[in-house]
């Protein structure tokens, strides 16, 4: 019986171990994946599937602990313009005005098929609408459209939208968010007596939100349609 809590207790450790690395090395080591970020995600990985499969525990929290540090440091040394270019490499041009760099496509190891794939996968199955198409550090192809192909804004048509803000969520499958509604500087009472106004309950709500700036309520009740509710 000892033995398999031990072993209980040592996955648990790493495995909360582990979290707390990834915590720490920040988001972008999920997100973005430069470089180093791919090579100390493999190596953490790695380390700490080790003492699952041995008995040595010690060492490879030591070991995680001294790449979770290595990588800091080059996040770090990344801030600076020449830690930035050698350790995660500079943008590369793969299109301009409609043509593709084929010099470039090459040195990025990229093939015409991989680039056009990305492209239509975007929303532009044309190359001749691409006004560029840049490969960047962390992996992703930005596409930047020629002026003729940019998409109509609201601001190309004089047209004025009132920002309601971000959408807060107040009730997430029937639960009041409390948090959120101290966030938006709303009391409980407030939101429960718009519900009740409306003959709603928290418990039949699947989804609601507050608009930040506008204070409107839109609610998604779990058997009937969305209805919106002014502050």
């Amino acid at each position: 019986m000892e033995w398999k809590s031990l072993i209980i207790l040592k996955a648990m450790i790493i495995y909360l171990v582990t979290i707390a690395v990834m915590r720490l090395m920040g988001k972008s080591s999920i997100v973005q994946m430069t470089p180093y970020d791919l090579v100390a995600i493999i190596i953490i990985g790695t380390v700490a599937s080790e003492p699952l499969i041995s008995t040595e525990l010690i060492p490879s929290l030591i070991t995680l602990a001294i790449i979770t540090a290595m990588y800091i440091l080059f996040s770090f040394l990344t801030l600076h313009p020449l830690g930035n270019r050698l350790f995660l490499g500079e943008p590369t041009i793969l299109i301009k005005d409609g043509k593709i760099i084929e010099d470039n496509l090459e040195k990025s190891h990229l093939s015409v098929s991989q680039v056009l794939s990305i492209l239509r996968s975007k929303g532009y199955p044309k190359v001749a609408d691409v006004g560029y198409a840049v490969l960047e550090p962390i992996g992703e192809i930005s596409i930047v459209p020629k002026t003729e192909n940019t998409p109509v804004t609201v601001d190309h048509l004089n047209i004025k939208i009132e920002d309601e803000g971000l959408p807060i969520a107040v009730i997430i499958d029937g639960r009041i968010q409390s948090r959120n509604l101290k966030l938006l500087h709303i009391r409980k009472d407030w939101l429960i007596d718009k519900l009740v106004l409306n003959q709603l309950e928290p418990k039949a709500i699947i989804y609601a939100y507050i608009n930040e700036k506008s204070k409107t309520l839109v609610v998604n009740p779990r058997k009937s349609e969305q209805k919106i509710i002014d502050p």
